[in-house]
């Protein structure tokens, strides 16, 4: 969460409205680094508390006792030195505690903000909040990296693997997400999906809502989408393709749902061995002329083999692993053959 110095001492103040306050104390819950450095700012701001006493100086009343004061101290000399003399009570420790402060709260916002970097595991979906409300669906075996705090001008993040995000708004500052391919997508607030995991031979970035653009500065690639479309970058042979979608199959992962229409066989056992960490060897050319159309949810992946088994002449074998020197265990491996 991006906060400036007058949203920082409204919250310690109080005043901060609930969205930001309780973004902001999520953000301190995820990171123990900002926590400690709001402490530290907040025992200072404490220290300075004199200062918001005088706003709320009755002036008349104090002159009433200032008066008094001097009347005591006829002389011009006394009255001189008792002025520089209450001068010198009254705004040296306003002074150091205004500078004391002022330095802090600038060491803080100068300070290059450290990096989180989150990880999903397989089979697993999760949810993070960015530091400026953004909301990011991260699928199985996919990781982000993003700032503690953005600073003014751009909100950068890197992706590894897929992601679902949902842009807060900000005109003036554009939200960039890096892909592992060398793709950048860049939006100032909408919703759309990237596919970018690192074995796979294409970068997707899909539309939802609003507009992104998607870019490869080394080749000089770029395009801009409209909602419904996804942009292809082929990592081979360099080049963007745009076409129109099914959004249902390109999002429904962060519901918990893996949607197939017509998807060939390769695409099924690519999807699934992500989904539930297993190796899954195709075995026959005539594999990749099947198509399937289906829905899972909460099946497991015993019970999706035999779906497909049932709708195909296929076989389809789990071999389970052996425990290996180091007592771990590999990834269960799946063969799927034609059977006549």
């Amino acid at each position: 969460m991006n906060v400036s110095t007058d949203q920082l001492i409204a919250y310690f103040e109080g005043r901060l409205p609930e969205k930001e306050r309780a973004a902001f104390e999520q953000s301190l819950q995820q990171s123990p680094e900002l926590k400690k450095e709001t402490d530290e700012l907040r025992y200072v701001w404490e220290l300075s508390a004199e200062l918001k006493q005088h706003g709320h100086v009755n002036a008349p009343r104090n002159w009433e006792k200032l008066s008094r004061r001097i009347a005591l101290n006829r002389s011009a000399g006394k009255l001189v030195s008792f002025l520089r003399t209450a001068a010198a009570i009254l705004l040296i420790p306003a002074l150091v505690a205004t500078y004391v402060l002022y330095s802090t709260l600038q060491e803080w916002n100068n300070r290059p903000a450290e990096r989180v970097e989150t990880s999903t595991a397989y089979g697993l979906v999760s949810r993070i909040t960015l530091p400026d409300g953004s909301e990011v669906w991260l699928n199985s075996g996919s990781s982000l990296s993003y700032p503690q705090r953005f600073d003014k001008g751009e909100r950068q993040v890197r992706l590894s693997g897929e992601a679902y995000f949902k842009v807060k708004s900000d005109p003036s500052n554009r939200f960039s997400v890096t892909t592992s391919g060398g793709l950048q997508i860049s939006a100032y607030g909408t919703e759309f999906n990237i596919n970018a995991y690192e074995n796979d031979p294409k970068v997707e970035a899909t539309l939802v809502t609003g507009h992104i653009r998607v870019e490869e500065t080394a080749r000089a690639l770029s395009a801009a989408l409209q909602p419904g479309e996804q942009a292809v970058y082929y990592k081979d042979d360099p080049q963007l393709k745009i076409e129109k979608v099914n959004l249902a199959v390109k999002t429904s992962w962060k519901d918990g749902k893996m949607i197939f229409r017509r998807a060939d066989m390769h695409e099924i056992a690519r999807r699934l061995a992500r989904h539930f960490n297993v190796d899954i060897r195709l075995e026959g050319k005539e594999l990749y002329d099947y198509a399937y159309s289906a829905t899972f949810t909460t099946e497991t992946l015993d019970a999706i083999l035999r779906l497909l088994e049932e709708t195909a002449p296929i076989r389809c074998t789990i071999i389970e692993p052996e425990q290996t020197a180091d007592l771990s265990y590999p990834k269960r491996t799946v063969i799927i053959r034609r059977i006549e």
